[in-house]
């Protein structure tokens, strides 16, 4: 080889010479279509997948993206038509009243139960002073039975009103948390990314409502640092490709 001098100087040309050249094996036979499928592979070690270097392929199933974790934090959650109203502080707490309803139950009241038999012998002889008794003794029924009502309903509006409002009273209280958790990384404390940092928070927390407002931020920042790591793989990638030393091609000297 007439190249190798100007390379490897005039002693590595001499030391190519004296070498003999080995042994050609002896032909073989041309294998048939059946000697052919009985053979194996030439070598087996020479499968890509089993050379070392190769980029490691991701198991089935497994996550190929650092955001797929973060996948299902924006999907919205399937609604049960079935699953009954909670119920909130807008809603009337006394509920609807039907005057038509309300009205058939004041008439089938009997406001002269408690008025006594001679009263009422003694008022309809002509006795003006039994006549006024019973119709006092009717209407402090009346106004018994009213007072008795207006303090069942006051009861019943109070107490309903207190549990709808401890019902929201932890997720108002765990909002508040969330929204004075502070983070300490500097680009997401910029007016342009603390609102979406925000967002993001209220988002996890409403789809985990297990977790505590330290988790929450600790999952929002997590979020963010991996969005942006792989948003800058693809230039970081082509940088360090570019700055690794290319090796010498000596493919060139053989043409």
């Amino acid at each position: 080889m007439a190249f190798l001098p100007g390379i490897f100087g005039k002693q590595a040309a001499q030391q190519q010479q004296p070498q003999q050249q080995p042994a050609q094996p002896a032909p073989q036979p041309a294998a048939g279509p059946v000697s052919a499928q009985m053979q194996g592979p030439a070598n087996p070690a020479a499968n890509p997948a089993s050379m070392p270097g190769q980029p490691a392929q991701a198991p089935a199933g497994g996550p190929v993206n650092p955001l797929d974790s973060f996948a299902d934090m924006f999907k919205p959650k399937p609604v049960d038509p079935n699953a009954p109203k909670t119920p909130t502080l807008a809603d009337p707490i006394l509920g609807q009243l039907d005057p038509a309803a309300f009205r058939q139950q004041v008439e089938q009241a009997n406001f002269a139960a408690s008025i006594p038999q001679e009263t009422i012998q003694r008022a309809i002889s002509g006795d003006a002073q039994a006549f006024s008794d019973a119709i006092n003794a009717a209407a402090r029924e009346a106004f018994a039975a009213a007072a008795q009502l207006s303090h069942g309903l006051v009861e019943h509006g109070s107490r309903t009103a207190a549990e709808r409002l401890n019902g929201t009273l932890d997720s108002r209280i765990k909002n508040y948390q969330l929204k004075t958790q502070n983070t300490n990384i500097e680009q997401l404390q910029h007016p342009a990314v603390a609102p979406m940092l925000s967002a993001v928070k209220m988002q996890i927390a409403q789809s985990n409502p297990q977790l505590s407002p330290e988790a929450v931020q600790q999952q929002a920042e997590q979020y963010f640092m991996q969005m942006a790591d792989v948003l800058s793989a693809p230039k970081r990638q082509a940088a360090e490709q570019a700055a690794r030393p290319k090796e010498t091609d000596f493919s060139s000297y053989l043409s």
